[in-house]
């Protein structure tokens, strides 16, 4: 069967280059690499023509799609009717997909019960900095993943396990030509979305821990925020459609901001009216709880990641707030 590696990009300019390197490595060569460049203002379409013009080997086999601009999702869909492959492997930019990615991926999909599979992220640092490895510290800990297993290389578990969800997934084409591509709705959660569509489908999301990418995570508090908003407000969006769709582990951070909002103005009420020592007691309670959490986690996190604890804390924050700030924007009619 043809395989086709398909990128949804955009401002990749400083890892497309590892990533075109690694596939070119790969133990199972892709037939066809398509990337989508969905609007970028960098030098990233100049990085991929430079790099396949010193591949001869891989002229015609390389191509750049132009996207849409309007995320991933469509992005995907635009870059897999550009192909005829029969197998689609989704990578992303930021990844660096070991050498057996690929091979790995083909050879788990030969289950006939399997829909997608994925494998596990390996999460480094975006720069050298404090702030970048607490970051990437958090976004692998179960304090700010909520536990979801690809981003826990660490962890001990089955070779191939059923699971809600993987990033970058492989997939049949005629699965994707099944659940009608990818959600163009969607500017985020993309992925997600269709691995819970296929689980609706009647067929298994399935997690190879033989299947492992290096993944760069976002380098500063800025983009992390930005990112985890994004991430929010979307799943909210996406939950519209199907409330089933959520997971016991994304009730906590969406509960957060409401949770901060009422502990603040209980606390502020019970200031102004001199409340009953009990009722004044608990609003310090409420108000000092995630503060206090934050901190103990941030702690754990440093003393097990090596990371600094209060740059950890903080990571934490824009994670867990972020995402709540980004669902209730969604919720309340504000654009992301």
């Amino acid at each position: 069967m043809t395989v086709a590696v398909v990128i949804p990009c955009r401002n990749e300019q400083a890892h497309i280059g590892a990533l075109l390197d690694a596939i070119a490595a790969q133990t199972r060569l892709p037939d066809e690499v398509v990337i989508v460049d969905d609007g970028s203002s960098d030098e990233t379409r100049a990085r991929i023509a430079a790099w396949g013009a010193a591949q001869p080997s891989w002229q015609g086999r390389l191509r750049i799609v132009e996207g849409p601009g309007r995320g991933p999702g469509p992005a995907m869909n635009a870059g897999i009717r550009a192909t005829q492959a029969d197998i689609i492997v989704r990578l992303d930019g930021h990844c660096v997909p070991e050498a057996h990615y690929i091979e790995r991926s083909c050879r788990a999909l030969e289950r006939p019960e399997v829909g997608v599979v994925g494998g596990m992220w390996r999460v480094v640092p975006g720069a050298d900095t404090h702030m970048a490895r607490a970051i990437a510290a958090v976004v692998s800990h179960p304090a700010g993943s909520g536990g979801v297993a690809y981003r826990h290389a660490d962890r001990r578990g089955p070779q191939q396990e059923m699971v809600d969800t993987v990033p970058f997934g492989t997939f049949r084409r005629d699965l994707w030509q099944r659940l009608d591509g990818y959600d163009e709705a969607l500017t985020a959660n993309e992925d997600y979305n269709f691995n819970y569509r296929t689980r609706r489908a009647g067929l298994a999301v399935v997690l190879d821990r033989g299947i492992v990418a290096t993944y760069t995570a976002r380098p500063t508090l800025r983009l992390l925020w930005r990112q985890y908003q994004r991430y929010g407000y979307w799943k909210a969006h996406m939950l519209r459609k199907d409330p089933r769709a959520l997971t016991v582990r994304q009730i906590p951070p969406a509960l957060l901001l409401p949770w901060l909002v009422l502990s603040v103005g209980c606390w502020i009420g019970a200031v102004l009216i001199q409340a009953p020592a009990p009722v004044a007691l608990w609003s310090r309670v409420a108000l000092v709880a995630y503060p206090s959490l934050v901190l103990l986690l941030g702690l754990h996190v440093g003393l097990t990641r090596r990371v600094l604890p209060l740059s950890a804390a903080a990571a934490l924050v824009a994670v867990h707030l972020a995402w709540s700030v980004g669902v209730w924007r969604a919720v309340s009619g504000f654009r992301s």
